[in-house]
């Protein structure tokens, strides 16, 4: 019986190492699963940093182009902002001509009128809308449409 008793016993001690080592195995794939989860939430978290990385730099880089292209509105759409240069739209009168509030693409404008007859007015005229070109990319915090319009006479 003593051959018995020892077999049984080993039996006995064989299913328990092989229902730990079921646990073992089980839990392994638990800790597995767990961690692919988050390795995938890493590389998520790593994508979408790289991608507002590089919008960020896009942005950036755009601000500072010294080339950048701006938007140039027809004359109806410069009338049909001013309301035809209305008097109730006027805010000012400089040295080469009035100038008007505005709104164009919803953003509020002025808009600024060169007088045919001014006195060296267009290459200062020139001048003063690169000055503030050079202002908006200096803060580059502000946004501010930047328009030319050419016409052979304005009737007021």
């Amino acid at each position: 019986m003593d051959l018995q008793a020892a077999r049984e016993a080993a039996l006995l001690l064989a299913q328990k190492e092989m229902a730990k080592s079921k646990a073992a195995l089980e839990e392994a794939g638990i800790a597995r699963r767990i961690a692919n989860l988050e390795s995938q939430k890493r590389r998520n978290a790593e994508m979408k940093a790289l991608k507002d990385a590089q919008e960020k730099q896009k942005i950036m880089s755009s601000i500072g182009q010294p080339n950048v292209q701006y938007r140039k509105y027809s004359i109806k759409e410069i009338e049909a902002a001013t309301d035809f240069f209305s008097q109730s739209r006027k805010i000012g009168e400089g040295g080469y001509g009035p100038v008007y509030k505005g709104y164009l693409d919803h953003t509020p404008v002025a808009i600024k009128i060169l007088r045919p007859d001014a006195a060296q007015g267009r290459s200062q005229f020139q001048q003063e809308v690169n000055s503030v070109v050079e202002t908006v990319k200096v803060h580059c915090s502000m946004y501010l449409p930047v328009t030319s319009c050419r016409w052979k006479s304005l009737v007021a």
